[in-house]
């Protein structure tokens, strides 16, 4: 084929696709129509052949620069990564990837609730029975009764007298995400140091809960726990499923090299433990704030943890599912 055959040939291609590509302008591909768009994803490939086909042949440089040009804007305009707005990419991410994302590790929740539950009630119960193993449990933290004097409403709360409310609503902040680092740091044991972590803290919460109960004290305990703590320890809960999926990644890889396996694994996981950051500063500002409120009643409080964590719960099981299912929300 000699290059004027090639260009009596090709021309009207050519001209086709140089008409496409001026109407799509700087917007790009978006403001064509779908038949256009079609037409464009046709197109290209055989222009891009002709690029090397007009040098191979000898073609005038004008030729070959014109075909080289439209081969490149048609490229660009098929293949260049989509504009993503930083506020728009965020907002996306919580209210439709995360939910999905915290959906898809149900299997690592359940297992992370059940280990939390076992630790919770066994030490709730054996303080009930055996009040004097408070003190082995959790030794700190129970000091006003330890000469066998009475615990009272005051004693509960003396701590939050103490210090002034914004540090210690930082202080919280800061404790509360470093319990969570740390049940999601450990899934790499292949989440054994995850469940250690969470039956450690599970323990230490039954047994206060038991101590104050053997104390005729359980109203109380829920009016100054739940505010903060129902939405506190969930996100402890869902940064320990972050460190389960981790670790089912890695111990179970299933046809995947486990290398692979866990990098994905991992990959979710810090998108899973991210989402607990909110939930930790949500949290932290009840207990600095609301917590020690004498003006709010008891029943109020446990009322504020209640909504606080149904809020969330509605968010995380109901978001983001009439959207197309987000790339990260795989499956433990």
């Amino acid at each position: 084929m000699t290059p004027g055959k090639l260009i009596e040939t090709r021309r009207g291609a050519w001209d086709r696709l140089e008409a496409l590509v001026r109407k799509a302008g700087r917007r790009g591909a978006g403001r064509l129509t779908e038949t256009e768009l079609h037409e464009l994803v046709r197109l290209y490939p055989a222009v891009a052949v002709d690029v090397a086909r007009t040098r191979m042949l000898g073609a005038d440089p004008a030729v070959q620069r014109r075909v080289n040009s439209l081969a490149l804007a048609a490229h660009g305009m098929l293949y260049r990564r989509k504009h993503v707005r930083p506020f728009r990419a965020v907002m996306r991410f919580l209210w439709q990837d995360y939910p999905r994302l915290f959906r898809g590790h149900w299997a690592a929740m359940c297992v992370a609730l059940a280990v939390f539950l076992v630790g919770a009630l066994g030490a709730y119960v054996t303080v009930r029975i055996h009040p004097a193993t408070a003190y082995i449990f959790m030794p700190q933290g129970l000091e006003a009764d330890m000469d066998g004097s009475a615990v009272t409403a005051g004693d509960v709360s003396e701590r939050y007298r103490r210090m002034s409310r914004p540090p210690m609503a930082s202080g919280i902040i800061a404790n509360n995400i470093s319990v969570s680092f740390f049940a999601f740091a450990f899934g790499i044991t292949a989440g054994l140091g995850t469940c250690y972590v969470l039956l450690m803290n599970s323990m230490m919460l039954g047994t206060f809960f038991g101590h104050f109960a053997n104390n005729r004290l359980s109203y109380v305990c829920w009016s100054f726990l739940t505010p903060h703590g129902a939405l506190e320890i969930f996100a402890i809960l869902v940064a320990a499923t972050a460190g389960l999926g981790m670790g089912f990644a890695l111990a179970v890889p299933g046809t995947l090299p486990r290398g692979l396996s866990l990098r994905r694994g991992a990959k979710r996981a810090v998108l899973l433990v991210l989402g607990t950051i909110p939930m930790f500063v949500v949290a932290g500002i009840i207990e600095g704030f609301v917590t020690p409120a004498y003006t709010i009643s008891g029943g109020a409080k446990i009322a504020v943890g209640a909504l606080t964590l149904g809020a969330t719960l509605v968010y995380l099981l109901l978001a983001g599912r009439r959207s197309r299912p987000a790339t990260v929300a795989g499956s433990t």
